[in-house]
């Protein structure tokens, strides 16, 4: 493995602030110091992830995880340390000579591990898949097709859109002179096995899509017939150890820093309509795996924004999978949402195609609905309002949508529109919506932080109106004991200056007493080292040494933590003596216990003599100073 100099990894470190490379996966909201948001490594509805620009570290208080800007790409990524150096280069413009050597891994993520092998198996296949399209005969017919449907050279290269043969072996065939192992390259889903045992190619004569996880790592295939009627128009990679439709939205990760900077995501249907918007210079859109919107994509979805834009297909379908995704987003989960329904029920792919992007523009731009205007609609679609009966049911539905609006102003604007519609008169709509009973349930807990345009949230009691509720940031439960605490506040100013260590070293040689936790005793032996090798107090240097997640967790952990910077040592020594306080209790509740089993088994003489002892350690306890 290639070593980058120390001093060339703290200029690297300086360059670039860590609140902006989290930002690029994860939606953050000042609070205070720090800043919060959605953690990316596990799922929750209340943000517990931290993130400090000024000790330039992230922590979750949920999971646990935490580290620096390099540890946070090498879990997020995937990514070995020096891969993750030279990103952070890359981001701050610093030339960094270094190859990633293929012995270079990072826990959990080695080069050798059965996962990684099959995402190159995956990128292998794209590459030959691409120029089978773009430079043999027997993708023209494919190619042709494509380029029919108004797509670019540009485009197919920018999406690596490829072409798989009707060959039963062509992908196989080319796997094997590479020594590629087939049964990963079957467990991958990209090769299927026959009943007879032989190796095939999964997908034939079909135009594919590569598809990438929300990390940028090539993990599956989507493959569209072109030219016939058998099978199905679409054929997606099976489920595998790192292809699962309900993690995985279309070219999210590619869109994530446009859906940042435009502060909302389009959400599409299809895989040409994603690549119509990108050329119509929005970027922002993606589109799940020809599924419903799933929990998992939502949870995605909000790390990175609080605003959707739904543009589904025209026809029934589009329509009703519309009203549904939009009540998962804004009903069930909070977020902004609005809706675009385009020009006789045409896909956002036609439409850019034929209408030009500038008319698309201006649609997004200016015709969306909200989220109340698309639902009125909505509720229209099977009723027939010449029908007193149907109209009635209408209104009463209408009416219950607009009870639930928080701002006057809304409600009042919702309320002009039905009473022209109807001819109906203001009064009247309002002493019906007075009558007519909506309950509104108490807000989903977010989990994002909130649009810059409100900073609390709604929720109802009664008739007095919305009562508002503030964001707050979740903090660890429990109350630690005063052993832990004072494991954790000594360690941390041993963490954050030299001459604090070797005081409080000193102190705990004298005392004869130690760490009880293992993981603080392990952080404790690793700045031993630290130190001795001759470096000054430097968290994130620290951190880049440490080769254990918990350990570099637990560093993340009490650098979050705020204690009196003006300490002195009769501090340290308080702190020191409660460790020894608290080893004396732990001894004293074992050999109580041993007493126990003594006495149990008429032992006398051995119960006599822990008698004696544990009345000598509680003596001794009992002089111990606070």
């Amino acid at each position: 493995m290639q070593r980058i100099p120390e001093e060339k990894i703290d200029e690297i470190r300086s360059q670039v602030d860590i609140v902006d490379v989290v930002g690029n996966y994860v939606q953050l909201k000042k609070q205070g110091r720090n800043y919060t948001g959605l953690c990316p490594f596990h799922g929750e509805k209340t943000p517990s992830f931290s993130v400090s620009p000024e000790k330039q570290i992230f922590h979750c208080f949920g999971c646990g995880k935490g580290g620096n800007v390099f540890s946070f790409l090498m879990q997020i990524d995937g990514l070995s340390f020096v891969e993750s150096v030279k990103k952070v280069a890359d981001l701050a413009h610093i030339p960094l000579d270094v190859a990633i050597s293929q012995g270079d891994s990072s826990p959990g993520n080695k080069p050798d591990s059965q996962e990684s092998k099959m995402i190159e198996i995956h990128q292998l296949a794209s590459k030959l898949y691409h120029y089978l399209l773009m430079e043999t005969e027997e993708g023209q017919e494919a190619l042709q097709y494509l380029l029919d449907r108004g797509m670019s050279e540009q485009e197919l290269d920018h999406f690596e859109i490829g072409f798989a043969p009707a060959h039963a072996s062509t992908v196989t065939t080319f796997l094997k002179k590479r020594e590629v192992d087939l049964a990963l390259a079957v467990e991958s889903g990209l090769l299927t096995e026959r009943d007879d045992g032989e190796v095939v190619d999964r997908f034939r004569n079909r135009i594919m899509f590569p598809i990438k996880n929300d990390r940028g790592q090539l993990v599956g295939f989507s493959g569209r017939l072109f030219n016939q009627e058998d099978g199905p128009k679409y054929l997606n990679s099976p489920e595998t150890p790192i292809f699962n439709k309900r993690n995985i939205l279309y070219h999210f990760s590619d869109a994530r820093q446009e859906i940042r900077k435009k502060e909302e995501i389009l959400l599409l249907e299809g895989y040409m309509d994603v690549i119509s918007s990108v050329s119509a210079t929005f970027s922002n859109g993606v589109a799940s795996m020809g599924t419903s919107l799933t929990e998992e994509h939502v949870q995605m979805i909000r790390r990175v924004t609080n605003r959707a834009i739904i543009c589904y297909d025209g026809d029934r379908a589009g329509i009703e999978a519309s009203f549904k995704a939009g009540t998962m987003l804004a009903e069930q989960h909070r977020l902004e949402v609005f809706v675009l329904q385009l020009p006789n029920g045409k896909d956002p792919d036609d439409f850019i195609r034929s209408e030009g992007a500038e008319k698309f523009a201006e649609i997004y731009t200016h015709q969306r609905l909200t989220w109340t205007a698309f639902k009125l609609q909505f509720f229209k679609r099977n009723r027939n309002l010449q029908n007193e009966t149907d109209k009635i049911a209408y209104l009463g539905e209408a009416l219950a949508e607009i009870g639930k609006l928080d701002q006057a102003v809304e409600r009042e604007l919702y309320l002009k529109q039905l009473g022209s519609e109807f001819d109906l008169s203001m009064e009247a709509l309002k002493q019906q919506l007075q009558q007519t009973v909506v309950v509104k349930p108490k807000p989903h807990d977010y989990g994002g932080p909130p649009p810059e345009s409100y900073g609390e949230y709604p929720s109802y009691e009664g008739d007095g109106g919305p009562v508002y509720e503030q964001f707050s940031f979740a903090q660890p439960s429990g109350v630690p004991s005063a052993g832990l605490t004072s494991e954790k506040r000594l360690l941390k100013y041993m963490l954050e200056d030299r001459d604090a260590f070797i005081q409080i070293r000193n102190l705990l040689e004298e005392h004869q007493t130690d760490f009880y936790h293992d993981n603080y005793k392990a952080l404790y032996t690793h700045l031993i080292g630290f130190y001795a090798s001759g470096n000054d107090a430097n968290p994130l240097a620290l951190m880049d040494q440490l080769k254990d997640d918990m350990a570099r967790n637990l560093v993340s952990e009490l650098e979050m933590m705020t204690v009196n910077t003006d300490v002195s040592i009769e501090e340290y020594q308080d702190y020191v003596q409660s460790l020894t306080k608290s080893s004396i209790e732990r001894d004293i509740k074992e050999k109580e216990q041993a007493l126990l089993t003594a006495t149990q088994q008429g032992d006398m003489p051995v119960a006599l003599e822990l008698a004696r002892t544990i009345t000598t350690m509680r003596a001794t306890m009992k002089n111990t100073p606070n």
